[in-house]
């Protein structure tokens, strides 16, 4: 399925993480603010510019950082830590000793603390740096042409460190996202996000009024496979099978291992008979899929809500009950709910 439905499903509230262009980007809005400070500022009206360029850039970035990058900053505190950065490397390179003296020894342990410690340390940091060469400003000002350099250098080393922060936080977002969701062997969705996006769906299909359908599978003679073939060859018919059933669901459909060797497809909007001819389908495409041992057969069991399954419950219930009648005739076929006797 989409990742925007599995997002709105579970709630969660980010962007896709797999996103991974704002880094560059960040890069090039920086860039460009820099450099038009560089070109266009005056000593005049520096400090005009200077602010222009860098409310412009929080104004349009920080919004779109927070809504792409999977967080919900507080993009004034961050607009202000940025303008401190800079206003403490303006101040500190105002004269040529002052840039030689305390460039290294003060705008480095900046970008440790970035990564190491965060924004948070890196702020404090800033904020006692400022104060300690405040009086460079305010008493004796005396611009040196390096300073233009110096701002857009460490503006794009700013954006690189904070561009770099943002993709491993994302990847880490991403990974602990799957971990929660997918079952790792097979590559479907695990027993648990079955469970809640079963719910949902029904309680969907009771708001606008369709159906929904499910189909329960399980492979015929599974525990032969094993003991004959060993284990290393079940997970192999399961990892097969998963990607079968993921090529043959549609877009809005939810495959799951619901454990072992079974599985579980969710058909929202889709009627019994539909449901049917898509398990059909799906017996059809696994039965002929070659292993080096033979072919791999499944059962499959139907049943549907809101008829005759009227809960959760009883719709895991029918469908289990039909595969198990399924397996009892013959194997290899596919069983409804309607056609069993109640």
């Amino acid at each position: 399925m989409g990742m925007s439905n599995l997002l709105q499903l579970t709630g969660e509230k980010t962007f896709d993480p797999t996103n991974l262009k704002i880094g560059k980007w960040r890069i090039i809005t920086v860039f460009l603010s820099g450099l038009g400070y560089f070109l266009f500022c005056s000593r005049q009206v520096e400090w005009v510019f200077f602010w222009i360029a860098w409310f412009i850039y929080a104004a349009l970035w920080f919004p779109f950082q927070g809504r792409h990058a999977g967080e919900n900053p507080n993009w004034w505190t961050y607009f202000f830590m940025v303008g401190d950065v800079l206003f403490f490397v303006l101040a500190a390179n105002i004269e040529h000793d002052i840039l030689n003296n305390y460039s290294a020894m003060l705008i480095l342990p900046l970008f440790q603390y970035l990564l190491r410690y965060g924004r948070k340390a890196a702020l404090c940091y800033v904020w006692v740096s400022v104060a300690a060469f405040g009086y460079i400003c305010l008493f004796h000002y005396e611009a040196h042409p390096a300073r233009h350099f110096v701002v857009v250098v460490v503006m794009l080393l700013i954006s690189y460190n904070e561009s770099m922060l943002i993709q491993e936080n994302r990847e880490l977002r991403k990974q602990l996202f799957n971990l929660a969701i997918y079952d790792e062997l097979t590559g479907l969705y695990n027993f648990r996000f079955f469970t809640q996006v079963l719910e949902k769906e029904l309680g969907r299909s009771k708001e606008y009024g369709y159906e929904v359908t499910l189909l329960m599978i399980d492979i015929d003679n599974f525990k032969t496979i094993n003991d004959v073939y060993g284990h290393e060859k079940g997970n192999e018919v399961l990892r097969c099978l998963g990607k079968i059933i993921l090529d043959c669901v549609r877009e809005n459909d939810y495959a799951a291992r619901y454990g072992g060797e079974e599985f579980v497809i969710i058909l929202p909007k889709t009627s019994l008979n539909e449901g049917h001819l898509i398990a059909e389908r799906l017996k059809k495409r696994i039965s002929k899929h070659p292993f080096d041992f033979g072919n791999v057969t499944v059962s499959i069991g139907v049943s549907t809500y809101p008829a005759p399954s009227t809960s959760k419950d009883r719709l895991i219930k029918h469908a289990d009950r039909a595969m198990y009648l399924a397996k009892a005739n013959g194997k290899n076929r596919v069983k409804v709910y309607s056609e069993l006797s109640r």
